[in-house]
């Protein structure tokens, strides 16, 4: 025993803080409805945090429309607002803005002049992006902040254009853009208020013909799933929310689905415009324009024979600094190693956190291995396992605050960390499985587990279990185990630690941490050693 006691380790000391390296930029564009700006945080863990979003409603497209030719009017209203959000990124002290153009000046005749004024007047290199640059943007916002695992379609409906994008985690599929846009479409083919059955007819035929090769392609692509980008998407999800009394407050993302989108399809294709002042959840600036779009939707939601679209809210401005980021800051490489969205934002926390990278993954690689080899036992799915993951690579942050209570902080730099992609429920569960990886097991007066749904606490009791024990199998922070066998009886678990080296320190950690995993599966765990 004293030989064991003489080989323990000192617990750390605290970790000074890291800061990482980080930059502010703004992202402006200039769209066929309205001029956008977003101020981001970017640091060298990939990290990306919106510090201030602006926008200015200027009808580009709907102005240019009958001449080409964008009016002067609006182009001094784009040009003030422009100089309004110039004015708060200095401010808020960007060190880089960007400003990109897109479908309406594209197709103005005098879009040039439009960029020279810009440059002349506020010193801003504005850019026009063609619409496949347009769509590879888009697909860059929308896939730092969405999971992607399986392929899938991207749809972004603008003012001027429409862009089809098919692509996961990696790579982009498809990049497509059509003149489609809600603002140009109503131009068009709207004329009557109500929409005519002539000029519905008209404009359902000009989707079909346009959207016929693009509809052949995504289907050729097989994607599983559809997000949905854009102020025209958000507004249909806005009103199907309004309509179906959910606040959006659940933390779950919007959806348009179908079993709603054609009620209101049907409602829009007979309301004038002052009959659509009455409907919730539709934005004033969008109402000239939402039935050209919807009915857009409808036919991709028939066509695709789609059941949902969900809503990113992330898309070309993100993109945007996106893609500055990864040309001028070699060292932002956490998106090639990471690519799912879930996990990139764990990890980024945690390096934000100064965590101890090689015991934390050692501890989330044994507690995964006890979960996969007791599931006969628990019962519990794929999502409970990757959310026990988060909270064991998350468990030892809060030694960033200080050793004492190092539990209790790492709950709250979990719940206050800004994860992104998780549901607030989902964040509660990781926070507390941190929390309870040490000292006192849940109780009923710990408010915190206490709020948890009856299947939250199931997960917290099992994966804080299995992370007591994973925390002690690396207790001398050296990853001397290589794997574990367990053996599930009914009257006991009996796991074999298999090791190449002298992995007594870690059998006793494991001991003394076991007390949580009785209580919770209802019977002993013996540990003992093998050899690799």
């Amino acid at each position: 025993m004293t030989r064991l006691v003489k080989s323990m380790r000192r617990a750390p000391s605290p970790r000074p803080a890291i800061a990482p390296q980080s930059l502010r930029i703004a992202a402006i564009d200039v769209g066929s409805n309205s001029v956008h700006m977003v101020i981001a945080q970017a640091d060298t863990d990939g990290g990306l945090v919106t510090i201030c979003r602006m926008k200015e409603m200027v009808p580009l497209a709907a102005a240019a429309y009958p001449t080409r030719s964008i009016p002067r009017a609006e182009m001094d209203r784009a040009i003030t607002a422009l100089a309004r959000f110039q004015q708060v990124a200095i401010q808020r002290n960007c060190e880089k803005i960007r400003c990109v153009a897109t479908s309406a000046v594209r197709a103005a005749t005098n879009g040039g002049d439009f960029l020279e004024r810009i440059k002349s007047e506020l010193g801003l290199d504005a850019r026009i992006i063609s619409g496949r640059e347009e769509a590879r943007l888009i697909y860059l916002g929308v896939r730092h902040t969405c999971r992607m695992s399986a392929k899938t379609l991207i749809l972004d409906i603008g003012g001027g254009s429409v862009e089809f994008i098919v692509g996961d985690d990696r790579h982009s599929a498809m990049l497509e853009s059509r003149k489609l846009g809600a603002a140009r479409m109503t131009a068009r083919f709207v004329s009557s208020d109500p929409i005519s059955e002539a000029d519905l007819a008209a404009l359902i035929q000009h989707y079909q013909r346009e959207m016929a090769p693009i509809i052949e392609q995504i289907q050729r692509h097989k994607p599983t799933r559809v997000i949905g980008t854009s102020g025209s998407l958000e507004s249909i999800a806005s009103i199907c929310r309004a309509g179906s009394g959910n606040n959006g407050d659940s933390g779950h993302p919007d959806v348009i689905d179908r079993s709603e989108f054609f009620p209101l399809l049907a409602t829009l294709l007979q309301s004038s415009d002052k009959d659509r002042e009455k409907i919730a959840g539709l934005d004033a600036a969008r109402r000239g324009q939402v039935v050209a779009a919807s009915v857009l939707v409808g036919q991709i939601f028939e066509r695709l024979r789609l059941k949902r679209i969900e809503i990113c809210k992330s898309a070309l401005r993100e993109g945007v600094l996106l893609d500055y980021l990864s040309r001028n800051i070699p060292d932002l490489t956490i998106r090639q190693q990471i690519p799912e969205p879930r996990r990139r934002s764990v990890i980024a926390l945690a390096r934000r956190c100064a965590w101890h990278k090689t015991h934390s993954e050692q501890v989330a690689r044994l507690c995964l291995a006890l979960f996969d080899q007791l599931k006969s036992v628990h019962g519990l799915d794929a999502a409970a396992r990757e959310l026990i993951e988060c909270g064991a690579l998350l468990h030892d942050i809060g030694w960033h605050i200080g050793q004492q209570g190092h539990h209790k902080h790492s709950m709250y730099l979990v719940l206050n960390g800004g994860l992104r992609n998780f549901t607030p429920d989902e964040v509660w569960i990781i926070a507390n499985v941190a929390r309870y990886h040490r000292k006192t097991p849940p109780r009923k007066k710990h408010a915190e587990f206490q709020a948890l749904s009856p299947q939250g606490r199931r997960i917290v009791c099992v994966g804080a279990a299995l992370l007591r024990l994973a925390d002690g199998l690396d207790r001398s922070h050296a990853s001397v185990v290589d794997d574990l066998r367990c053996r599930v009886g009914a009257e006991q678990v009996k796991c074999a630690v298999v090791t190449r080296w002298d992995a007594q320190l870690e059998i006793w950690g494991a001991n003394r941490k076991r007390d949580m995993f009785e209580s919770t599966f209802k019977r002993p765990i013996i540990f003992e050693l093998a050899k690799a």
